[in-house]
């Protein structure tokens, strides 16, 4: 009989995207995987209904009334209970939890069941859930070596793996942009939730570029509400463009852009390093624990990316910071360098060996 483990994760694309990469990965390995997630983490998964998976919309304590306090600790416990149900039903060899409020359930409820547990953490921070988690997990696998308030008591249980990325990613060619073309393309990605700040000031720049003269091109990640009056606005000023809500083949735009602009969160900034493309790192000011600060800032130090806080991303700052590399593109030639001395593409390998400690093959 095939082992089986259940992955938990959900709520933005940070979570869930590792947590189908894991799936195939294990799938391949002739593993039973279930997915747990949230409605939210589930409408990532359209497009990979060879999974099953349970939903369970799980909550976390407000810090607000004591009212909405308690209706939390209620949806909590009810939370709890469910995904003891589901544990009771599957009998999991092991469950892995990759973090966000869902991996909290199902993670807990292991505890009765005398289940392993590994959880996952891909940001420079531990999020609020596999802080609870951290306690009774069998192991800790990191993405990058935390840091930023690390409790010491659990070094001894933790490990650096890397960052789970697709195998396209891994497998990949190097970024082939050159130095040498005429053309400068630039990438901007907003994450799974959209950042509507490079809609108003992206354009501007692009405008402002071309306009000293530069052959430049734009791929553009935005909202929905933003797409028509960014292609708008490109048509208009003759710009080569593309831009999308979301985009399937996104390797294939990451790969032809001398530089990116993105939010900061693990596997997007992650990407964009494992492909060797130089980028601007603008976090999200109100990310929780300040982990895409975090996030970008750990790239910063390695000489991997420029970090812009969106208190200082404005058309001035930015169109020096891309006049600068369009005129001297070793720059970017030098990020590239530096992206090499951080390259881990053993994250699949490290994470397996970890997990076949706990389960008897």
């Amino acid at each position: 009989m095939n082992k089986k483990i259940i992955f938990s994760g959900g709520g933005t694309g940070g979570h869930i995207f590792p947590a189908i990469n894991l799936m195939k990965h294990f799938a391949d390995k002739k593993y039973e995987v279930i997915l747990i997630t949230d409605n939210r983490g589930n409408s990532f998964i359209k497009n990979n209904s060879e999974f099953r998976s349970y939903i369970i919309n799980a909550s976390t304590l407000t810090k607000k009334s004591m009212i909405e306090k308690f209706f939390s600790l209620f949806f909590i416990f009810y939370s709890i209970i469910k995904a003891a149900i589901i544990l009771k039903k599957e009998k999991p060899d092991l469950i892995f939890g990759l973090g966000g409020y869902v991996s909290f359930p199902i993670s807990f409820a292991s505890k009765f069941f005398n289940m392993p547990l590994i959880i996952y953490e891909n940001n420079m921070v531990l999020g609020r859930a596999n802080k609870y988690l951290s306690t009774f997990s069998k192991k800790i696998l990191l993405a990058k070596k935390i840091k930023e308030n690390f409790p010491e008591k659990y070094e001894n249980k933790t490990y650096e793996v890397g960052p789970i990325l697709s195998k396209n990613i891994i497998n990949s060619t190097p970024n082939k942009a050159t130095i040498d073309s005429k053309k400068f393309s630039i990438l901007v990605l907003g994450g799974s939730q959209g950042a509507e700040i490079f809609g108003k000031v992206v354009p501007d720049v692009i405008k402002m570029v071309k306009d000293q003269g530069h052959e430049i091109e734009i791929y553009q990640q935005c909202t929905s509400w933003q797409k028509n009056l960014l292609i708008d606005f490109y048509k208009k000023n003759n710009i080569n463009n593309y831009v999308f809500e979301f985009e399937k083949n996104i390797l294939q735009l990451i790969l032809s852009s001398n530089i990116a602009i993105t939010r900061c969160g693990a596997s997007t900034t992650a990407e964009l390093a494992h492909t060797f493309t130089p980028f601007v790192a603008v976090p999200l000011p109100n990310s929780i624990d300040n982990h895409q600060y975090l996030n970008a800032k750990y790239y910063e130090i390695k000489g991997c990316c420029w970090l812009l806080e969106q208190n200082n991303f404005n058309t001035k700052n930015l169109f020096n910071l891309i006049i600068e590399n369009i005129k001297n593109r070793n720059q970017l030639e030098n990020i590239k360098e530096n992206m090499k001395k951080n390259y881990n593409k053993n994250v699949y390998s490290n994470i397996e060996r970890e997990i076949k400690k706990f389960i008897e093959i």
